[in-house]
C-alpha cells in the first residue's frame, strides 16, 4: 500500500496538491507548511479565503505543534473516545498555523482520520496535511471515484480507492469555550458527544466561518433541491412529495425524487422517477449514498429534486443539516 501512496506524499512534499480518502469522505490536499500549496487549494476549489481548512494528523502528538500553550483536559478525554476517526476538534491556533490555513482566525481546526491511506499519507508526507473536501466549493462532497473527475488535470495527484466508508464530513466541535459548542454535526452524533459533554451548546448558523461547512452554501447541486420535511407517518410523506411532484411536472419541471427503501415503490408505481438512497432503519447507507444521490439529478438531467426528510435524531440530524443547506435559498 505504502507503494501506491508513496508518489502522492512525494508531490506534498514538493507543495503540490494530492486527493485521498479518509473514512468521512475525499479529501483535497497541501502539506501545512507549503503556502503555495495551501493557496492552490482556494484557487483549484473556488473557495472563500476566510473559510478555515481541517488539518489532519497521524498522531495525536502531533498536536503540540499545530496549538497554542496546552490543550484542555476535556480534549484529551474526547480524543481518547473518538480519535482517529470523523470528528474535528478546533482549538487555539500556535505560530506554525498560518492564516491562510486557518482562514484567517486565531484557532485552528484538527482531525486524526481512521482512514489507513490518510494516516501513510501524512506519516510518508512527514507533515499534517491541511485539506477541505475533494470538490468544486459548494457542491456535493466526493464520496465515489467519479465524483474526482472534476479535479482531473487541477490537482498533481488522485489517489483513488473507491466508495468512502461513511460519507458525511466530520463533526466538528469547538474547544475554545466552556462549554464546547458544536459547529458542525456529523458522523460522531450529538448523543455519544453528550456522554461525555452533558452541557454541548450549538453553533450550526453563525454569519462568520467559525468552521468549514457553516458560512457559505454547501452540499448543493446544479438542481433545485425541495425538501418535504419528515413526519413518522409515511403515508403521509409519500403524498406530500407527490404534490410537490405533480405541482412541478404541471409546470414543465424535469424532476427526480430522492427517495428511500421503504418508499421508492409508491413513486415508480405511479411513474414518477425516483431513486432510492437506502433503507431509513440504516441511516449509515443514506449517509453513504446522499451526495451521490444529489449529484445523480445533475447528471441524469434533472433541473429539481424532491427529496425526503429525515427525523432529526442520532445521524438523521447531520443527514439534515446537509440536506437543509442543499436546499438553502433554492427550494
Amino acid at each position: 500500500m505504502q507503494e501506491m501512496i508513496k508518489p502522492a506524499a512525494e508531490a506534498l512534499k514538493k507543495g503540490e496538491l494530492a486527493v485521498f480518502p479518509t473514512e468521512t469522505v475525499y479529501g483535497l490536499g497541501a502539506g501545512i507548511y507549503s503556502e503555495e500549496g495551501i493557496k492552490r487549494i482556494f484557487q483549484v476549489k473556488g473557495r472563500p479565503s476566510d473559510n478555515p481548512l481541517i488539518v489532519h494528523i497521524a498522531d495525536i502528538n502531533e498536536t503540540a505543534d499545530l496549538i497554542h500553550d496546552s490543550a484542555p483536559d476535556l480534549f484529551y478525554k474526547l480524543a481518547e473516545r473518538f480519535w482517529p476517526g470523523p470528528v474535528t476538534f478546533v482549538l487555539p491556533k500556535s505560530h506554525k498555523i498560518s492564516d491562510t490555513v486557518s482562514g484567517g482566525k486565531p484557532s485552528v481546526a484538527i482531525r486524526f482520520p481512521s482512514h489507513p491511506i490518510a494516516q501513510i499519507l501524512i506519516n510518508l508526507a512527514g507533515q499534517p496535511i491541511a485539506a477541505p473536501s475533494a470538490n468544486i466549493s459548494g457542491k456535493p462532497s466526493s464520496t465515489r471515484s467519479e465524483h474526482l473527475q472534476e479535479l482531473v488535470g487541477k490537482v498533481e495527484w488522485i489517489i483513488d480507492n473507491g466508495p468512502i466508508t461513511i460519507g458525511l464530513e466530520s463533526t466538528i466541535i469547538s474547544l475554545l469555550q466552556t462549554p464546547p459548542v458544536l459547529l458542525r454535526p456529523g458522523p460522531i452524533t450529538v448523543e455519544k458527544l453528550k456522554e461525555i459533554i452533558p452541557n454541548l451548546e450549538f453553533n450550526l448558523k453563525s454569519s462568520k466561518a467559525l468552521a468549514p461547512g457553516m458560512k457559505y452554501r454547501h452540499y448543493a447541486p446544479e438542481a433545485l433541491i425541495k425538501l418535504v420535511p419528515w413526519t413518522e407517518n409515511l403515508s403521509k410523506l409519500v403524498k406530500d412529495v407527490e404534490e410537490y411532484y405533480i405541482c412541478l411536472r404541471e409546470e414543465k419541471k424535469e424532476i427526480l425524487i430522492l427517495a428511500t427503501a421503504e418508499t421508492i415503490n409508491y413513486y415508480t408505481a405511479r411513474g414518477y422517477s425516483a431513486i432510492s438512497m437506502g433503507s431509513r432503519s440504516n441511516l449509515y447507507s443514506i449517509a453513504q449514498n446522499l451526495f451521490h444521490a444529489l449529484r445523480t439529478i445533475d447528471a441524469l438531467g434533472y433541473r429539481w429534486g424532491i427529496i425526503e426528510g429525515f427525523e432529526e435524531a442520532g445521524l438523521g440530524f447531520a443527514l439534515m443539516n446537509r440536506i437543509e443547506k442543499a436546499a438553502s435559498g433554492r427550494s
